[in-house]
């Protein structure tokens, strides 16, 4: 797994909305316009597994499928180490720290 650490304040920022289920951040549309949203709801919260979906419309991005601005945001938004479920099929592995970054690792493989 490679990793990159820095501060959620230096990407994009993002309107982060919780919804109820994993099939309502499934169902999200993606919103055109300028909007920046992402969506996220529990996978399970006691494991710290998230599934989200990102929409950085106003860059001209309808849906990007591994966001690492985002996921930086959610590990400072809530605090702890994440598994990110994202877009169709990528996983984000996020661990904040102490000193006010957040660690962003993945794997990339060759479909």
């Amino acid at each position: 797994m490679t990793w990159i650490r820095g501060r959620p304040e230096w990407g994009t920022p993002y309107d982060k909305a919780q919804l109820d289920s994993i099939a309502a951040v499934n169902a999200f549309a993606i919103p055109g316009g300028d909007a920046m949203v992402a969506v996220w709801a529990w996978e399970d919260e006691s494991a710290g597994r998230v599934r989200a979906r990102v929409f950085p419309n106003g860059i001209g991005i309808d849906e990007d499928e591994a966001t690492g601005a985002a996921a930086l945001q959610f590990g400072a938004l809530l605090g702890r180490e994440l598994v990110i479920r994202q877009g169709e099929g990528s996983e984000l592995h996020v661990r904040p720290g102490d000193d006010g970054t957040v660690a962003v690792g993945g794997r990339v493989a060759f479909m």
